[in-house]
């Protein structure tokens, strides 16, 4: 079995619309990790037969972390706010059968989707991550899927935005089976929570740390 594992924090104006579509391709189990929204997007997902569980208010990764814990299933994990293509989930199931993580390589950017700044971010984040690690991997796609054996084999430990890094670090560093799907990056609803000089710093922290840390087996507290 695998769990759709969807992290919300005011996502009102899109979480019906994923669910529903999420609904029309696969009949899995979709566990919503909500960061304590105020408007409203854990009811909505309540009243749509989501699960719905709530984080430590720490962040994305803090969120994901908690929603891992929760579930003993394989996990696809996909940002709510439209810009990741949901309707391609079963691509990602079924690669899981074969692969440990699996990514949504954002390959193609829609008009508009991606500010030049942030583009230029991603360009630079991605070659960083190819002279550390010796690969090309989008290591920021917030699509993806993990086995539940991988998943206890990282032990993951981020809280904010460079949970996604963590993942594709150890995945590496760990000799893990990647699988990349090429994707369509879309134009989101709502505002991004992302902060460009603050996550962004957290992402190269990450890189560097799980490049040279050599225990990826136990959590740091």
């Amino acid at each position: 079995m695998t769990a759709i594992i969807l992290p919300t924090k005011n996502e009102s104006e899109s979480i019906r619309e994923t669910i529903d579509c999420i609904r029309s391709v696969c009949s899995d189990r979709i566990v919503v990790v909500d960061g304590h929204s105020t408007d409203g997007t854990a009811k909505i997902a309540r009243q749509m037969g989501a699960t719905v569980i709530s984080d430590n208010g720490k962040g994305k990764g803090d969120a994901l972390r908690v929603a891992f814990e929760y579930v003993d299933d394989d996990v696809i994990f996909v940002d709510v706010d439209d810009t990741y293509p949901v309707e391609r989930i079963p691509e990602f199931i079924d690669a899981l059968k074969d692969y440990d993580l699996v990514i949504g390589e954002r390959t193609e950017f829609i008009a508009g989707s991606l500010p030049l700044l942030l583009r230029i971010g991603d360009w630079m984040s991605r070659t960083a991550f190819l002279v550390l690690y010796g690969v090309r991997l989008d290591n920021l796609s917030g699509f993806r899927g993990i086995t539940r054996d991988a998943i206890s084999q990282m032990k993951l430990e981020s809280d904010g935005f460079g949970i996604e890094t963590e993942i594709t670090a150890k995945s590496v560093r760990l000799g893990l089976r990647i699988r990349k799907i090429p994707i369509a990056y879309s134009v989101r609803e709502g505002n991004s929570k992302f902060n460009p000089i603050r996550d962004g710093i957290a992402v190269i922290c990450a890189m560097v740390r799980y490049r040279f840390s050599r225990d990826l087996s136990c959590r740091q507290v």
